[in-house]
């Protein structure tokens, strides 16, 4: 179980540059480039000025707001504490207005595929790009080369990156989903004095699931090993980690195969995505 603490890390560069405002990011984990299964877990620092026209994605995202809120389309936002799911294909935005804010956000591979081009795949589209015309309003316009003159600035990197258009998956929803967890009630774990669960969903095809536990001072939060892959986040609190420190803001990664075991010295909630391969999905 490897374990990252963000609350010691730097800002970083703004991952979405192609589309408008400030943004920075913190990287807590990243998947295999060109994989199916590729991923990235961030936290994502976003401006009041932040702008991405209505667009969407060929792969998934959860975004889970820990300050601030999150415009999402007209007359919608993800309010601190609230968790947003956008599947691949699904439509929403613009995103634009509203204050400040803080996000946990994975982006991943999705059922159909596709994979997840890593961060550093799409610096090089937009450098690339740069070349041939400018990114305004998150669309890249053309100035000079062939090519549509104003084209999606991600579909655009894609392109780029990829040597074929984007063809999205078909969706299956009509909308992103936004869950409020405060609204699912705490449910003791058996067997484990102090834990509590909230199971906030689980998502076909994809296999995707969503849970936030609490913990107790000395109560602890364990798990076997497991085919999926899974995402531990702690949103307040502190303890160990098999053995080493984790406190607000730290993330921890269990690979697929690998077990896991926290202990918590005072009242901790974390956040736990599980993700199962792609290559599962198909069997």
């Amino acid at each position: 179980m490897q374990v990252v603490h963000a609350a010691r890390m730097e800002w970083g560069e703004n991952l979405a540059a192609q589309r408008a405002g400030r943004m920075a990011h913190k990287i807590l984990f990243e998947g295999e480039e060109r994989s199916p299964d590729n991923y990235l877990l961030a936290l994502a620092n976003e401006g009041s000025d932040y702008y991405s026209p209505r667009h969407r994605h060929p792969w998934d995202q959860v975004r889970m707001c820990l300050q601030g809120s999150i415009p999402v389309g007209r007359g919608l936002r993800i309010a601190a504490g609230e968790v947003g799911y956008f599947p691949e294909g699904v439509h929403y935005g613009p995103q634009q207005g509203g204050p400040d804010r803080m996000t946990l956000v994975l982006q991943l591979g999705g059922a159909s595929g596709l994979g997840y081009l890593s961060a550093a795949q799409l610096r090089w589209g937009r450098e690339r790009l740069l070349a041939e015309g400018v990114f305004e309003q998150g669309i890249f316009r053309r100035t000079s080369g062939a090519g549509r003159k104003n084209e999606d600035a991600y579909e655009a990197i894609w392109r780029v990156v990829t040597g074929e258009p984007l063809r999205y998956p078909k969706p299956r929803y009509r909308a992103p989903l936004i869950l409020r967890p405060e609204g699912f009630s705490w449910r003791p774990v058996a067997g484990s004095p102090g834990l509590r669960r909230r199971f906030l969903g689980v998502f076909p095809e994809r296999g995707l699931s969503l849970d936030c536990f609490a913990l107790e001072p000395a109560a602890v939060w364990a798990t076997g090993a497991a085919a999926a892959r899974r995402f531990v986040f702690a949103c307040s609190g502190a303890g160990e980690c098999e053995g080493a420190p984790f406190s607000a803001h730290s993330a921890m990664r269990l690979q697929p195969g690998e077990a896991g075991r926290l202990l918590a010295s005072e009242p901790t909630e974390l956040f736990v995505i599980t993700v199962p391969p792609v290559g599962a999905l198909r069997a």
